[in-house]
């Protein structure tokens, strides 16, 4: 599903930047796997020692975060498969169309799956 909403709203202008908050060694690796595991080919930052996750007061992952076009944060903590859509349509009204598809073939209810191949 993170995958389909990248590409859908990439021709909108939107992108999805996926940032890995792992506070150990290995977080390379990690990222890796876990971006091989769910096919996803949008960026990953690394986020090593957690500074950018305490800047904007995450406290759990997955947490995600809305930044509009001028870099002001419009929303933190979406968790849900739901509610990660419903925060790209509020950025984005056009892409309802899109994001009713993604919905329709999303097969791994509350997960990151794409249901696409």
């Amino acid at each position: 599903m993170v995958e389909s909403l990248r590409r859908r709203a990439g021709r909108f202008g939107l992108d999805l930047i996926m940032v890995n908050v792992w506070e150990g060694t290995g977080a390379r690796e990690e990222a890796s796997r876990y971006r091989d595991a769910w096919d996803l080919l949008g960026t990953v930052l690394l986020d090593e020692t957690a500074e950018y996750a305490r800047a904007l007061g995450i406290r759990g992952v997955p947490t995600n975060v809305f930044v509009d076009e001028h870099g002001i944060v419009q929303s933190i903590g979406a968790t849900t498969s739901e509610e990660l859509l419903e925060g790209a349509e509020r950025l984005e009204p056009d892409l309802r169309a899109d994001l009713d598809e993604i919905r329709s073939g999303d097969r791994i209810p509350g997960g990151f799956g794409d249901g696409e191949g």
